[in-house]
């Protein structure tokens, strides 16, 4: 009795310490930045500076947000991070007037956002991995992620996002291993919520999660009475957090909740002439093909190089090899996963619990929907091959990854000895790529 206490509290106390330390990295990494340095820093800003002067939120098209160049802000669409940061640079403005200590109160939402995503990664790690080394492998490369801890330390809505999606995962897993009680049902109403005032790039989890929460539940027999009284839970709870933002919307802009319609309008009325999205050069209105973009314009190499770390506004790469290294353990890890399939559907003795289910179904979408969006978006409306518009596939991506690993180590290598070495290569390759991109991102901005 006494030493599982002790082992709970050690286990706590290692969980804590290990996202502090994360946390305090990215601060310092938000420290360092100079100002404006994040992708569109200064417009987001903006948003955080009317909130914490006016202490209301502003209409997209406000003179005192809307961007000259582009002709647009980021007024029309979700804000939530940027109300939070309005309110520490509100807090700041009582110390100093300083205009890098205002981004730094700013960043510090994405730092906590950071935080919390690391903390239900851990109890995703706990729910779908028993071996201590894969735990901490998923966790790792889910948290560790170069581009991922960068999202962390400079103002966006992205790390905002990425902690929503974690909790719709969690809540989700729960839900689909313990049964949707009522407890849990409001939980992913809070996560989807959330999530609905985010991003619209991790929108795929709304739509997933729902899927999971019925098919589970018809898959185990409830009642459809059932289903719809938790289902009417789910909403009710969803509709109170993110209800007003849509509501508003479609007052303030005629009808037009989600804000991409004005945003347009805007765009074409005020941006200057070659940023207007009218006249904006796209590979579709090229007549380039798909493929063309994807391989003969970079599309692909660009975006995984910039979804394991091209810091700044895509200026600071790290080094390709590093990046090489990196996606190699991830294609391996995939290759694992397809590979523990085959093996599934040949052996007939298989353990059900090891073959695919509904859960990892649903997961396998997860992934691909922010893929798929992506370059849907740089085809037909603006280039950007950026890694952090995919950044919503990377748990699980990596959940499948580590499957995958796990499967390679345990199921294929027999031998102990060569298990052991595998595993220890990984996490040196794999803290290879942390410190050299780290030094890299450190070293940019001292």
């Amino acid at each position: 009795m006494i030493k599982s206490i002790k082992g709970k509290i050690n286990e706590k106390f290692l969980v804590f310490s290990f996202i502090f330390i994360c946390v305090i990295f990215a601060t310092f990494v938000a420290v360092i930045q100079p100002s404006n340095t994040g992708p569109d820093e200064l417009m987001k800003l903006d948003i955080c500076k009317y909130v914490a002067n006016y202490g209301t939120l502003p209409h997209g098209g406000d003179e005192a947000v809307l961007d000259h160049t582009w002709g647009i802000s980021y007024g029309f669409t979700p804000i939530t991070p940027y109300i939070f940061s309005g309110i520490f640079i509100k807090i700041t403005s009582n110390f100093t007037q300083d205009l890098h200590a205002y981004y730094v109160a700013a960043r510090l939402v994405s730092v906590i956002c950071y935080g919390i995503f690391i903390l239900f990664n851990i109890k995703i790690a706990k729910e779908l991995f028993k071996n201590k080394y894969f735990k901490i492998l998923f966790i790792g490369l889910t948290s560790l992620l170069p581009q991922m801890i960068y999202l962390g330390s400079y103002l966006n809505n992205d790390c905002f996002a990425m902690m929503t999606i974690s909790m719709i995962i969690y809540y989700g897993i729960i839900g689909y291993k313990n049964g949707w009680s009522y407890k849990t049902c409001i939980k992913l109403g809070v996560s989807i919520g959330l999530c609905a005032i985010s991003y619209y790039n991790a929108y795929g989890y709304i739509l997933t999660s729902i899927i999971l929460f019925i098919a589970s539940q018809l898959k185990n027999k409830i009642s459809i009475k059932e289903i719809i009284k938790k289902g009417l839970v789910v909403s009710g709870v969803v509709f109170l957090i993110a209800g007003w933002w849509f509501i508003r919307s479609a007052i303030i802009y005629d009808g037009d909740f989600l804000g991409l319609s004005t945003t347009d309008e805007y765009s074409n009325k005020y941006a200057i002439e070659e940023y207007k999205a009218k006249n904006r050069t796209t590979p579709q209105r090229e007549g380039m093909s798909l493929t063309t973009m994807l391989i003969n314009r970079g599309w692909i190499v660009t975006t995984l190089h910039s979804f394991v770390g091209v810091f700044g506004g895509m200026s600071v790469p790290i080094p390709k090899y590093v990046c090489v290294m990196a996606l190699a353990i991830i294609l391996i890890g995939l290759l694992g996963f397809l590979i523990q399939l085959f093996i599934s559907k040949k052996d007939k003795t298989e353990n059900k619990e090891k073959r695919i289910n509904l859960l990892q179904i649903v997961l396998i979408i997860d992934a691909i929907i922010p893929l798929l969006l992506s370059i849907y978006y740089s085809y037909t409306s603006d280039y950007q091959p950026q890694g952090r518009y995919i950044m919503p596939m990377l748990v699980p991506l990596m959940y499948f990854v580590t499957v995958g690993l796990q499967c390679i180590i345990e199921r294929i290598i027999k031998k102990q000895q060569i298990q052991t070495v595998l595993k220890v290569s990984i996490i040196s390759v794999l803290c290879f790529v942390l410190i050299i991109s780290m030094k890299t991102l450190i070293f940019a901005y001292i």
